[in-house]
């Protein structure tokens, strides 16, 4: 590498076209700028300039090595402006997510970079162990987890949550109906052979249509349409839905009817009448077909929670403000949007 110091000398040189006027400008001695640039034509192996009475005149090597030297120091200025501005609109931002998030927030993202195309946004679907290796070891900016990440090693803030549901067949639910009507009706006779009382029986009436999450053994019998992160929601889903007989369930409890790891495509079996599955409220609500669906959310609403992570002691550029004010955005909708959502 060319000494920098040496390439000022000489391009200061060369400007001026004067040994005397160079070491003044400089503040060196004469015999400074010569030293200069004797070392710099040795570095390059070339004469670089030739002394005559009217001055000084560049060699091709030497004007060759001008043009370079005026480049670097072009370059170095424009590095040096480049780290005074922090633009919040420009730069790369490397996030990864479940794939529930990623087809939450990858389109608005997308939107984003459209309107701003020096902003450059790569979205990662993984599970919460790989986010988190990732972003530890550099590889990703931002990371969205859904458990507090281990302490010590990241920035977090909780950005909001996500409701899950229980996603059943549609016919699922018109033969659900159908037997509730049965045997509402069968306990309406019985009530009556035996003189319940009016009161007794209004109340039980209203429960008979009360909605209800799906028994156990309906689920059992339908079968999971299991993915990566169906354990993970199960088990959430039944250990805070309040539902009796929930808790003591198990994701292993049931049999799994079909698997697929592609977010897209898990609600497909599940429209074809072939199981349920547990998602996310906002993923459900984006099955094309709502009409082959049947969502339950429950009495008591079951929200996971969502964690924002970066690498402890990494000062983030203002971009990462852009996509965090974003990505907080997206969840207040969602979050809105689950809250006006009636279980089926």
């Amino acid at each position: 590498m060319l000494n920098p110091l040496w390439l000022k000398t000489f391009v200061t040189l060369v400007d001026t076209g004067h040994f005397t006027q160079t070491a003044s400008k400089l503040f060196m001695t004469q015999p400074g700028v010569s030293q200069h640039l004797n070392k710099l034509e040795q570095a390059c192996g070339h004469q670089l300039l030739i002394r005559s009475r009217s001055g000084i005149e560049l060699t091709e090597a030497g004007s060759r090595l001008y043009q370079y030297a005026l480049e670097q120091a072009k370059a170095e200025a424009a590095l040096l402006g480049s780290l005074d501005e922090d633009n919040p609109y420009s730069g790369v931002c490397r996030l990864a997510c479940s794939g529930a998030l990623a087809q939450l927030l990858y389109p608005r993202l997308l939107a984003l970079q459209a309107e701003h195309p020096a902003l450059k946004v790569h979205v990662e679907a993984a599970p919460n162990a790989r986010i988190i290796n990732e972003v530890q070891q550099g590889e990703k900016d931002l990371g969205i987890i859904t458990a507090p990440p281990p302490r010590g090693l990241f920035n977090e803030v909780e950005i909001g949550t996500q409701a899950l549901c229980l996603v059943l067949p549609a016919s699922a639910k018109e033969v659900r109906e159908t037997k509730e009507k049965e045997e509402s009706s069968a306990s309406a006779e019985t009530r009556t052979s035996a003189n319940v009382s009016t009161s007794a029986n209004d109340s039980a009436s209203a429960n008979a249509k009360s909605p209800d999450l799906p028994s156990i053994a309906e689920l059992k019998a339908l079968g999971l349409i299991s993915h990566p992160d169906a354990a993970h929601y199960l088990s959430l889903f039944f250990a805070h839905s309040k539902h009796e007989g929930y808790q003591n369930a198990f994701a292993e409890d049931f049999p799994v009817s079909s698997y697929i790891n592609q977010l897209g495509q898990i609600l497909l079996p599940v429209s074809l009448g072939l199981g349920f599955t547990v998602l996310p409220l906002s993923v459900a609500a984006a099955f094309s077909d709502q009409t082959k669906l049947s969502l339950f959310v429950g009495k008591e609403r079951v929200f996971e929670p969502l964690y924002l992570i970066h690498k402890r002691q990494r000062q983030l550029p203002a971009r990462f403000d852009t996509i965090k004010a974003l990505i907080q955005s997206e969840l207040i909708q969602a979050a809105l949007a689950a809250g006006t959502r009636q279980g089926d």
